[in-house]
């Protein structure tokens, strides 16, 4: 039995959920492991929590795009992430 059309999104938003989720939330993935490597003065502990909170966030992140409805609204959440934690970054520097 097919899906039922009105719940489904068009192949536009598709698009930008699928590029945001991957794209979008490995580079808030990253750039918020940067930004808490910064803000620590120990990074030893970082360098290997990282490998896994690093997949799960992303796992998230990627999950989160599909639960919201408009992809242009994912990709304006994820660049103000991306933007916060370059703020961070760069000032700690």
């Amino acid at each position: 039995m097919p899906a039922n059309p009105k719940h489904l999104s068009s192949p536009g938003q598709r698009v930008l959920k699928i590029t945001a989720g991957i794209l979008g939330g490995f580079f808030v993935t990253i750039l918020f492991h940067n930004a808490l490597g910064s803000l620590l003065e120990e990074k030893g502990g970082l360098i290997i929590t990282s490998a896994y909170t690093s997949f799960i966030l992303w796992a998230l992140l990627l999950a989160l795009a599909f639960l919201m409805k408009n992809g242009w609204k994912v990709w304006g959440l994820y660049l103000l992430f991306i933007l916060f934690f370059g703020t961070i970054i760069y000032l700690n520097n």
